[in-house]
């Protein structure tokens, strides 16, 4: 097929397959004309071979020759459309022949050696002459005079790389005589090559920021995606609570149904029984009004004999059951609406209490920044970006999570000494006890709380000011006892010890013998344990702030999220775990040397100004 040409043509030198100028062109038997790619194609697709302007059909297909004449006769048409074309008038904006009087036309080449711009007739000697053909000639351009040394009326040849600017010859030779200057197709190369690697480097800049923009646009749709999958997750969870709730709900209205169902009974058989009695009680009446009515002696003594359990009818109510009083139900439902307000006014403390922790940590896994007034702990080798809570989750733990602890006398190492009440622990001598104390600690002055915990949270606190040197925490059945030298993670214990010294105190955790340095004297230490979650946290009470924390402690098997969250609002036993006893300990030989267990303060606080108080 011919190419596409936009010049104007006359119908006649135009096929009529490809309406575009013949290109080899062919005639039929029938006189026709055609591109000979074209009614070959024709014929190739086409059932039939027949021409395709008169329909004439070919019994076979004809042998095509290619038109000779008629293609030169072509030629000669292109050519002068051609040299119509450049012999074109220069229209605005287009630059126009330096030579050309009034009208101009439109110039085909500018020369940088003649420094003039040339139509197709006027640039022919460039094209004839031998030395004019040296002339560099390039595409026309209007601006020749940026081309040209102002000052030597010189095209510019060179490029200086001291002041990066095109210079003539003579330039180099004057102002520039002491400069590097290079020809311009080695600087244009240069500055090419340039362009290349910074267009380059921009490619892959722009590959890798859309690929980075792909990932994200891909992230932030997986996150929706998770962020639905796991609201809908959250608003099954609270229907499986409604579902609950609406379930103990209907128990409790049925059981209530059924106990008035059991008091109407009643109360209808007792107004059956006292109907019955007013009827026998108003026949019997009637009787006697009769009979005081009678004159007849014989009649009333014979009548009497019917009438001797009278006395009877002294006390009607003596033989029916006990009256029911309207009071009865209105103080059973009056109990049963009490205890109804008692449980749901505590369930829904326990449950706000909870999601305003929830929402509180959820906010924190976002990225969300510290409150107001909360700390950063000091950090070293084994404390790393650990986060000091607010302060008033301390205050929750108080005040929801608070257990008495008392001290096991028969687990006491034998220098220790505990008080009557079981809360005061002090260092003493040695101790000849009989031999069913067999549960005590041999290797190290420990000893046990009498209180086991299986689940759920508790909290207790100890002063130890009066201590040199204290060991706090849990250990989880079963244990040996005459083995432990420091309560460890591998040996089912979770501890913290503090030693102090003339500088101030040092803190040791159980997971490395790494030590964290305070300068404060810690007075009261609270001891946190998450049981479900693994956590076992010690708290500097006086000062309100997080010591340290063990996470992810192997207490028993974990579960979900949503599944503890069911069994607590349900108030079943989560898990049938091992028991986690609290662990006291003195160090130092110093008889002085005591631990109490106090009694944790239900503190009150106020929210104010974005801040809870105590």
């Amino acid at each position: 097929m011919a190419s596409a040409s936009s010049l104007p043509c006359d119908e006649q030198f135009l096929c009529s397959i490809c309406l575009d100028v013949f290109t080899e062109p062919v005639s039929t038997p029938c006189g026709h004309n055609y591109c000979k790619t074209c009614i070959t194609g024709y014929w190739a697709s086409s059932e039939r071979t027949q021409c395709p302007l008169c329909l004439k059909k070919f019994r076979r297909r004809p042998q095509l020759q290619v038109n000779t004449e008629f293609r030169d006769m072509l030629e000669h048409f292109k050519n002068t459309k051609v040299r119509d074309e450049d012999n074109t008038l220069a229209e605005p904006g287009e630059v126009p022949c330096d030579i050309c009087l009034v009208p101009k036309l439109k110039a085909q080449k500018t020369c940088l050696v003649c420094l003039a711009s040339y139509c197709q007739p006027h640039l022919e000697p460039h094209e004839r002459v031998a030395a004019l053909k040296k002339h560099q000639l390039i595409d026309p351009v209007s601006n020749l005079e940026d081309r040209v040394c102002k000052k030597h009326d010189k095209v510019f040849e060179l490029f200086c790389l001291d002041d990066q600017m095109c210079v003539c010859y003579l330039c180099s030779k004057d102002d520039h005589a002491a400069h590097q200057a290079v020809p311009l197709e080695h600087a244009f190369r240069e500055r090419k090559d340039q362009l290349d690697y910074v267009t380059s480097e921009i490619k892959m800049m722009e590959n890798t920021k859309f690929r980075s923009l792909i990932e994200i646009i891909c992230l932030v749709e997986k996150s929706k995606n998770e962020s639905e999958k796991e609201m809908a997750d959250i608003a099954e969870v609270f229907t499986a609570l409604l579902v609950s709730l609406q379930r103990s709900q209907a128990e409790l209205i049925a059981v209530i149904q059924e106990k008035q169902k059991a008091a109407l009974k009643q109360a209808a058989d007792h107004v059956t029984q006292l109907g019955q009695e007013v009827d026998e009680l108003r026949r019997r009446r009637s009787e006697m009004e009769q009979l005081l009515q009678t004159e007849d002696h014989l009649r009333l003594l014979q009548s009497w004999s019917s009438l001797s359990h009278t006395e009877d009818l002294l006390d009607p109510l003596s033989d029916s059951s006990a009256p029911l009083t309207p009071d009865l139900f209105d103080i059973s439902q009056q109990c049963c609406l009490g205890m109804v307000k008692k449980a749901v006014a505590q369930m829904e403390k326990t449950l706000s209490n909870e999601m305003e922790e929830l929402i509180h940590e959820v906010r924190l896994s976002y990225g969300c920044e510290l409150p107001v007034g909360a700390e950063r702990p000091m950090t070293d080798g084994f404390v790393k970006e650990v986060w000091t809570p607010p302060q008033y989750k301390l205050m929750k733990i108080r005040q929801l999570d608070a257990v008495d602890v008392t001290l096991d006398t028969y687990t006491a190492h034998s220098r220790l000494m505990v008080s009557e009440d079981g809360k005061q622990l002090r260092f003493g001598g040695f101790l000849s006890l009989p031999a069913s104390f067999g549960r005590r600690f041999e290797r190290q002055p420990l000893i046990l709380g009498k209180e086991g915990f299986s689940s759920g949270r508790f909290y207790y606190e100890v002063r130890v000011s009066g201590s040199k040197g204290w060991v706090l925490g849990v250990v989880k059945e079963p244990f040996q006892r005459g083995s432990i030298l420091f309560p460890m993670p591998e040996d089912g214990g979770w501890a913290l010890c503090g030693i102090y010294n003339q500088d101030g105190e040092c803190l040791i955790n159980s997971f490395t013998p790494a030590t964290l340095h305070v300068r404060r004297r810690h007075q009261t230490v609270g001891v946190f344990v998450d049981y479900e979650k693994g956590e076992v946290s010690f708290y500097d009470v006086d000062a309100r702030t997080l010591i340290y924390s063990h996470s992810g402690c192997a207490f028993n098997k974990t579960n979900s999220s949503l599944k503890s969250f069911l069994h607590f609002m349900t108030g079943t036993s989560l898990s049938n775990g091992s028991k986690l006893y609290p662990i006291f300990g003195i160090f130092e030989d110093d008889y002085d040397s005591r631990l109490v267990i106090t009694p944790v303060a239900h503190t009150t606080y106020t929210y104010h100004k974005g801040l809870y108080q105590w």
